[in-house]
């Protein structure tokens, strides 16, 4: 069902976004990826090379809206269609409200709900020259702290991810572009990496894992994998992401999944395990 088609990933230079990408070029899509660290870029991109499957790459700050609305027109052209567009990228900047600096506040606002705008309206336009009537999917991952709100500035962004994603569905009805929102809890990836590298380290020691962390730190694969194969009753894999997506995009024409919060199975909504 997905052979042949053309895809548009962000935020896939690790977690979710690689996992994703792996999946769609391994079922035969061609996949353009993007995010903000070139040489992790390329590396995903010569994973799926050496695997078989085809994959453009483009390197750059999903902030800046004209360079995410061209790479997305390039897809387009380049292939002559775009059918999937995974709004994947996103950014947690923990600390209290009252205690934040202002700027991240703006970070989050540009990444996690301006960048999927833009993206979302880029995939609609370039969807509705495809042949046979037009048609595609737009998948957004948003996260299970939608749920709540109320619990830190990065949960409200997200709720208000799960907000458009019901107004594209609705602005959308009359077409075939179909709207899937996907909302995790905890996976095991370095999206938390901005979190409090106490808590992290205090983490890795109890899984008997000796590890030296910094803020801002990348986590090895090694270390994501240990902790997941730990802690799997608690984490998900961004593999398990990748294959809701997958699932998704190969329902029948008349099966639409508008939403799905997926979590390991020793948690639930409002005790989230957030890393």
């Amino acid at each position: 069902m997905l052979n042949k088609k053309t895809a548009v990933i962000t935020g896939a230079s690790s977690g979710i976004g690689r996992a994703i990408a792996n999946s769609l070029a391994k079922d035969g899509m061609h996949v353009y990826i993007t995010g903000r660290n070139n040489e992790k870029l390329e590396l995903v991109r010569s994973q799926i090379e050496n695997s078989g499957g085809s994959v453009s790459a483009s390197a750059f700050d999903i902030r800046d809206i004209n360079k995410l609305q061209d790479f997305i027109k390039r897809a387009k052209e380049e292939t002559g269609r775009l059918d999937v567009m995974v709004n994947n990228a996103g950014l947690h900047i923990h600390g209290k409200i009252a205690e934040t600096d202002p700027e991240s506040w703006r970070e989050m606002i540009d990444v996690n709900i301006l960048a999927l705008l833009a993206g979302s309206q880029s995939a609609i336009h370039a969807m509705r020259q495809n042949s046979e009537n037009g048609g595609g999917n737009i998948i957004n991952i948003s996260s299970g702290n939608a749920k709540e709100p109320g619990k830190d500035f990065y949960s409200s962004t997200k709720h208000m991810v799960n907000s458009l994603c019901e107004a594209l569905t609705q602005e959308l009805a009359d077409e075939p572009i179909q709207i899937t929102n996907i909302m995790p809890g905890a996976v095991a990836t370095n999206f938390g990496r901005s979190a409090d590298p106490a808590m992290i380290q205090g983490l890795a020691s109890k899984l008997g894992i000796n590890a030296e962390i910094k803020k801002g730190q990348h986590l090895s694969d090694e270390l994501l994998n240990r902790i997941h194969s730990a802690m799997e009753q608690i984490f998900l894999s961004p593999e398990d992401i990748a294959n809701a997506v997958v699932y998704a995009l190969k329902q029948p024409k008349n099966v639409v999944m508008r939403e799905m919060y997926m979590c390991a199975p020793k948690v639930y909504l409002g005790k989230d395990f957030s890393f």
